[in-house]
C-alpha cells in the first residue's frame, strides 16, 4: 500500500475505495493529493458495458498506476489489466500441472501453428501437436474455439511463452473411438448367427475374394460363393462401393464366411421349375463318354443321353456321327433334383416300328420288297424292315435282280425274329421246298413204288415255271 507519505510512481499497485461512479469511469481514493480514476476498457471485465450497477461507492480495488500527470491538474490513471494478466497468467501456469483441458479460440493460423486466445493470453499450438485431420483444415479453423492442454508456461523477461497441445485430447479420443468401436463390433458379431441373410457394402475387392462390411464388422465373400456359374475374376461381378445381401454360411470366431448364391436358386432349380419328365429340350453335345453323352441343356445344367437310350435301332451308331458342340433334340426322361441328375432320351422322341410287330418264327407273311441287290432281298413286313439272304430266294443259286423288283410282294416264311435286336429272317427257298413236298407226297400217295424218283424229277417242270 502506497501512502500520503510515500511517492507514488508509474507501476505501482495499490488498492483504492471508490469514491465516485460514473457509467465509464470510476474513481479511487487512494490516499494520494488526487484520486486514481479507472476507466471502463481497464477495468478488465468484458461483460460490463457500464459501472454504474455494478460498482459501488465504498467498494475497495485494486489496480496498477499505468501513468501520473503531475502538471495541474493532476492525474492518475489506473488500470486492473496487468493484475488480471498476472492472476490468468498463474491460472495458466496451475494448469500446466494439472494438465486440466480448457477452451481457446483460434485467434490467427500461421506458418507453424495456431495462435490461440485464453484468460486474455495468447497460447502457441504448434500443428505437431494438432490433430492430422484438423490440420488438413487448419485454414477454417479462425474464429473456432479448440479443447486444448496447456503444457508449458514461462516468463522470459516481460515475455510470456505458452505453448497449448492437442495430442493428449486427441489420443484419448481415438483411443476412446477404438475401444468404441471394438465394443461395438463385439455386440454386432454377437448378435449375427450362421444363416442369417444380411446387407453390407463392397469395401475391398481380390481376385478370388471380397470384403464385405456391414456396419462395425466385415466378412469373407470367396469367389466360390458369388454365383453358381464359374466366375473367372470376381471384378467381372462386383465392384467397390457396391451393396450387396448375403448369407452367413460359418460364422467361427471373429470371422464370417459369406455367401451370395446360397441365397439364389441353383441352375438345376431354375431348370427343374421349368420343365418335368417327358418334355422335348435341345442341347449340345458336352462330352462322349464310353457310356453315354453328357449334354448341356441351360448354362451349367447337363443331363446323360445313356447309350441305351440313343435309338430303338440297336443297329443305329449315333455316338459316331455326333461331335462335341452339335446341338441335339432330347426328351426327359428323368429328374433328381437332390442329386442334381437329368435323364434324357433320344428314342422316346422316336417311333419303335418294333412295337407292333406280331410276327413268329414260321409263320408265312406277305412281304413287299424295298431293295434288291446281290446279296438279297429288304423287305417290309408290319411296317420294319427284314432280310431275305440270297441263299434263301430260291431252290437252286438265282440272281435277284433277274427275278424279283422292288415294290414287289412276294410271300416268305419268317426264319429268325428278335424284336429286341430288330432282326427280322425270312425264306422263300422253304416256302418252295415245302409246297414241292406237299406235292411229292400227293404223288407218292398216286404211286408207292416210284421210291427212285427224285423230287426234282417229279417237279421238274414245275421249278422251271418258278
Amino acid at each position: 500500500m502506497v501512502y500520503k507519505d510515500k511517492e507514488l510512481k508509474r507501476g505501482h499497485i495499490v488498492e483504492g475505495t471508490v469514491v465516485k461512479v460514473e457509467p465509464n469511469t470510476i474513481y479511487l481514493d487512494i490516499q494520494y493529493i488526487t484520486e486514481g480514476k479507472i476507466h471502463l476498457d481497464n477495468y478488465g471485465d468484458p461483460s460490463l458495458e457500464s459501472f454504474v450497477g455494478h460498482i459501488s461507492e465504498g467498494d475497495k480495488v485494486t489496480a496498477r498506476i499505468q501513468s501520473i500527470r503531475t502538471e495541474e491538474p493532476v492525474q492518475i490513471l489506473m488500470s486492473r489489466l496487468p493484475l488480471l494478466q498476472d492472476e490468468n497468467f498463474k491460472k495458466i501456469e496451475a494448469l500446466v500441472e494439472s494438465q486440466e483441458t480448457v477452451f481457446a479460440k483460434v485467434r490467427r493460423v500461421e506458418e507453424k501453428g495456431l495462435v490461440l486466445f485464453y484468460l486474455e493470453h495468447e497460447l502457441f499450438l504448434p500443428y505437431k501437436l494438432l490433430d492430422h485431420e484438423l490440420v488438413n483444415e487448419k485454414d477454417s479453423l479462425k474464429g473456432k474455439s479448440l479443447e486444448v492442454n496447456i503444457i508449458e508456461a514461462q516468463r522470459r523477461g516481460r515475455m510470456l511463452r505458452i505453448v497449448a497441445s492437442r495430442k493428449a485430447i486427441f489420443e484419448r479420443e481415438r483411443q476412446e473411438a477404438y475401444e468404441r468401436r471394438l465394443q461395438e463390433r463385439q455386440e454386432e458379431l454377437e448378435s449375427i448367427n450362421t444363416g442369417d441373410v444380411l446387407t453390407g457394402v463392397v469395401s475391398k475387392l481380390e481376385d478370388h475374394a471380397a470384403t464385405i462390411k456391414f456396419k462395425n464388422i466385415v466378412g469373407l465373400l470367396r469367389i466360390s460363393q458369388v454365383s453358381h456359374y464359374r466366375i473367372d475374376k470376381i471384378q467381372d461381378v462386383l465392384n467397390m462401393d457396391q451393396e450387396v445381401t448375403v448369407k452367413v454360411i460359418k460364422k467361427e470366431g471373429n470371422r464370417l464366411d459369406l455367401s451370395i448364391k446360397a441365397l439364389q436358386k441353383t441352375p438345376y432349380e431354375v431348370f427343374y421349375e421349368n420343365h418335368k419328365v417327358g418334355d422335348t429340350v435341345t442341347g449340345t453335345v458336352h462330352q462322349k463318354l464310353p457310356f453315354g453323352i453328357i449334354v448341356e441343356l441351360e448354362r451349367d445344367v447337363r443331363g446323360l443321353l445313356h447309350k441305351n437310350e440313343f435309338s430303338w435301332n440297336p443297329n443305329d451308331n449315333f455316338d459316331a456321327h455326333v461331335k462335341i458342340g452339335d446341338e441335339v433334340t432330347l426328351a426327359i426322361l428323368s429328374l433328381d433334383e437332390k442329386k442334381e441328375r437329368i435323364a434324357l432320351s433320344r428314342k422316346a422322341l422316336e417311333e419303335n416300328p418294333w412295337r407292333n410287330v406280331t410276327v413268329k418264327r414260321g409263320e408265312v407273311v406277305k412281304a413287299v420288297i424295298q431293295e434288291v441287290d446281290k446279296d438279297g432281298l429288304k423287305v417290309e413286313v408290319q411296317g420294319v424292315t427284314g432280310e431275305i439272304p440270297a441263299s434263301e430266294l430260291a431252290v437252286e443259286r438265282i440272281k435277284a435282280e433277274d427275278y424279283f423288283a422292288v415294290g414287289d410282294e412276294v410271300e416268305a416264311v419268317v426264319t429268325d425274329v428278335n424284336k429286341n435286336q430288330w432282326v427280322l429272317k425270312l425264306s422263300i427257298r422253304r416256302i418252295l421246298e415245302q409246297s414241292a413236298r406237299e406235292s411229292y407226297e400227293k404223288y407218292l400217295e398216286d404211286d408207292a413204288d416210284n421210291s427212285n424218283v427224285t423230287i426234282g424229277d417229279l417237279f421238274k417242270e414245275e421249278l422251271k415255271e418258278k
